[in-house]
């Protein structure tokens, strides 16, 4: 096919031309706008947010055994807005691992005490399945591992 600029407006350029069958068309050329990674994982955290504990501790760590990884826990805390249903299927999808009666058992233990501990895993892990069950609406929070003294609903705390 033929094809020629007609007119240009700004980054929009109007490109005319014939089709194989020789009848005449426009069409906007069309141009490539690309976000960057930055501008992405900005767009994808809107209303999320990840709070850190700040700890005088952490220097003395990154000195120690930097190749140990600490296991950190995903936090389910009570909000008294959503269904146990919703909690459970939540749950399930977020995290892979978890089946429909330990997402229950969990829902229930959170609903009592107030918080109960998801799962155990590396910190990235923790992170991210912390940040998809916010999406889903949860009250969720991350925490080492250490700074828990019992068993799943974290008696430390």
């Amino acid at each position: 096919s033929i094809v020629t600029p007609l007119s240009s407006v700004g980054s929009k350029t109007v490109v005319a031309g014939k089709s194989a069958g020789g009848a005449p068309f426009l069409r906007p050329k069309v141009t490539e706008l690309r976000m960057s990674e930055r501008e992405v994982e900005k767009k994808s955290r809107k209303k999320v947010q990840v709070i850190y504990k700040d700890d005088d501790d952490e220097e003395e760590e990154e000195e120690g055994d930097k190749n140990k990884e600490e296991n950190w826990r995903v936090i389910l805390h009570n909000d008294e807005v959503h269904t146990f249903h919703y909690v459970v299927r939540s749950l399930t999808k977020v995290i892979g691992t978890l089946d429909r009666k330990a997402a229950f058992e969990i829902c229930v233990q959170t609903h009592g005490i107030g918080k109960a501990t998801i799962t155990t895993t590396w910190k990235k892990q923790a992170e991210q399945f912390c940040l998809g069950l916010q999406r889903q609406g949860l009250t969720v929070s991350i925490a080492p591992d250490q700074d828990f003294e019992g068993g799943h609903s974290g008696g430390g705390i």
